[in-house]
């Protein structure tokens, strides 16, 4: 038995000595015989004093050993990956719904239906208007040259100044018929303009088209055929204008009078 000392502090204090501790080459051996061993548990060690150490055991909970702070942070962290995702699933529904709704929008432009040629013949239609508009200034400006030349002889035979001064008063209409004319060059580039920007359009539509599968499988997303042919008998529906000369079904001037014949 080792004998145990009181420290100055613990006489003063009136404390008793405690109690003796066995070292460990004093301990039994029919004792450590005794004890059972587990063969795949390790032996424990004995520190300087003789005491065994405590065994390295797992905890008995997951978060015995997760410091409450930490475990606080990963939950804040798990609940705004939660909320991110949430968002990000919403976001997803809205942007899938715009893609029907575009398919939808883009398969009416290319339904067989009355109004499936709009989109495509619409810069054909500019186009009869810029070469219309520029057959009419050039029957204006070959009309308004012969009145200028009337007009020049007519002021050079007048009898008296009331004609001469009527003939050049000719002369001067004519002039702002010449420069009025010039909407036609204006006009025709600006039509153009527009012309190529439904070119445009119409290239970029089909490009997107393609890369969904085609026409062929818009066909689902396409209107009924009942609400697109559905139209009222009034006076929108003969608003149709002059056929294009390569439309199927184009009458011409000669095909009128042979029907009046």
């Amino acid at each position: 038995m080792a004998e145990v000392k009181l420290f100055r502090i613990e006489k003063m204090m009136g404390l008793s000595a405690p109690a003796p501790v066995r070292a460990a080459a004093e301990t039994p051996v029919a004792a450590v015989e005794a004890a059972p061993v587990d063969a795949e548990a390790p032996a424990p060690v004995a520190d300087a004093s003789g005491a065994p150490a405590p065994s390295a055991q797992a905890p008995s909970s997951p978060l015995a050993a997760v410091s409450p702070d930490i475990t606080i942070e990963e939950l804040t962290i798990l609940r705004d990956r939660v909320e991110e995702a949430t968002r990000l699933q919403s976001e997803l529904a809205d942007l899938s719904g715009a893609i029907e709704r575009t398919k939808q929008e883009l398969s009416a432009l290319h339904y067989d239906g009355p109004a499936a040629a709009r989109f495509q013949e619409a810069g054909n239609e500019l186009d009869a208007v810029v070469k219309a508009t520029e057959a009419a200034t050039d029957t204006i400006l070959t009309a308004s040259e012969r009145i200028d030349s009337a007009a020049a002889h007519l002021g050079a035979s007048a009898p008296d100044d009331m004609s001469r001064n009527q003939a050049e008063e000719i002369a001067e209409q004519v002039v702002n018929i010449f420069e009025a004319c010039n909407f036609q060059d204006i006009t025709g580039q600006r039509i153009t303009k527009v012309v190529a920007a439904l070119q445009y359009i119409d290239e970029r539509v089909s490009r997107m088209m393609e890369i969904w599968g085609g026409p062929q499988d818009l066909v689902s997303f396409a209107p009924e055929a009942a609400e697109q042919e559905a139209h009222e008998e009034d006076e929108a529906a003969l608003l149709n204008g002059p056929a294009l000369e390569d439309h199927h079904g184009h009458a011409t001037q000669d095909d009128i009078d042979a029907l009046f014949a």
